[in-house]
């Protein structure tokens, strides 16, 4: 049986724009989980270290986080690790592949940069690697299509990054590929990268997979903060590890159901950690009715996450409607004249509050503004 360890999109040196300094704590977590990964071969003594591109953020590292990248391989001993130059760490002109010093690559370290060199061989473990190094960001190239299964014993893994190919979603310059692609490869396995969330493709006979990236590193990212342990011997077997160290969430709270600072914020307390990325996006209809003051918020706040932020989505809607004077040739005229004199005629306090929150809240949805 042949043990990997598949990773990909670590995405180190990230420049995290936004996020002010808790960027910084971010960034050492990247840096302990990418340390974890390296911990988990050793312990699990696997036969080679993936990584399916994107290991480096871009080609402009600091010199230091390469010496720690580099140091952290050479733990790996005898264990060979493999890179794929992904879309961000391309083998563009000034690439950081390209510029390292011989003396700076462990002895285990082997990367794919030489598109016309791209199969590896680890006679002594009896599996031969492949791997087509992306050369720019954007390519309509195909990265399964591009290599062809040799002859010979053994397993053979190929290393890809680049998009499954969804109709209608899937941009064509992404490094597109589809299922047949993979189940006409030939391949015992291959390795993905390029989304950051774990995914295994629905294929048929070739199995294939993206680790997923081992930290998340934007609030739009789910299904991040993983890697895999791939068994090969008569079919193959994912093991999806945790390693992941922050926790990234975006709370959508409307004024319909929150309408001062303080309920916000003790609904807030729920998610309260200091491993916690938090965003909060307030929605619904500000009126005078509604309280809630968001630099309050922000200033209570910001020490009980490692970040929080504030996006405010509310739509305004004026007190008195009836000063807009709308045509009542108009739908939306017609609705505030209708509603407005429902509202002067009832006598019941419950249903004229009820009648009121109705006018604001349809005013606001035949406005075409936000209100959920």
């Amino acid at each position: 049986m042949i043990k990997l360890l598949h990773t990909a999109d670590v995405h180190l040196g990230v420049k995290l724009t936004g996020l002010g300094k808790s960027g910084d704590k971010v960034r050492a977590s990247l840096k302990r989980s990418f340390s974890d990964m390296i911990d988990a071969a050793i312990e699990e003594k696997v036969d080679a270290f993936l990584i399916a591109g994107d290991l480096f953020d871009s080609n402009r590292v600091s010199n230091s986080l390469i010496r720690f990248a580099m140091s952290e391989i050479e733990r790996l001993g005898e264990i060979p690790c493999v890179i794929l130059p992904g879309t961000h760490d391309c083998l563009e002109q000034g690439a950081v592949y390209l510029s390292l010093d011989e003396n700076e690559i462990p002895d285990n370290l082997k990367i794919f940069t030489d598109p016309d060199d791209s199969v590896m061989r680890f006679k002594d473990i009896d599996l031969t690697l492949y791997g087509m190094p992306n050369m720019s960001r954007r390519s309509k190239k195909n990265p399964i299509t591009s290599l062809k299964r040799l002859e010979g014993d053994g397993k053979h893994v190929l290393l890809a990054h680049g998009s499954y190919m969804i109709p209608e979603k899937t941009a064509e310059d992404d490094h597109p590929f589809g299922l047949d692609d993979i189940d006409n490869s030939g391949f015992d396995y291959i390795a993905l990268g390029h989304w950051h969330s774990y995914f295994e493709l629905p294929t048929t006979s070739t199995k294939a997979a993206y680790s997923g990236a081992p930290e998340t590193v934007a609030f739009d990212q789910t299904g991040a903060g993983n890697f895999l342990i791939v068994k090969l011997d008569q079919g193959v077997e994912l093991e999806k590890r945790h390693v992941g160290k922050t926790n990234w969430q975006e709370i959508e709270l409307s004024t319909a159901s929150f309408k001062y600072t303080i309920e916000v914020e003790r609904e807030l307390q729920k998610y309260v950690g200091e491993d916690n990325l938090v965003r909060l996006k307030l929605t619904g209809i500000a009126s005078s009715e509604t309280i809630i003051s968001l630099d309050e918020l922000q200033e209570n706040l910001k020490d009980k996450f490692l970040y929080f932020g504030v996006i405010d989505a509310t739509s305004a809607v004026p007190d008195d409607l009836k000063k807009l004077n709308l045509p009542k040739t108009t739908i939306l005229g017609q609705f505030i004249s209708q509603m407005t004199d429902e509202i002067d005629l009832t006598q019941d306090p419950d249903e004229k509050a009820l009648l009121t929150e109705s006018l604001k809240t349809g005013f606001a949805m035949l406005s075409g503004k936000d209100v959920l």
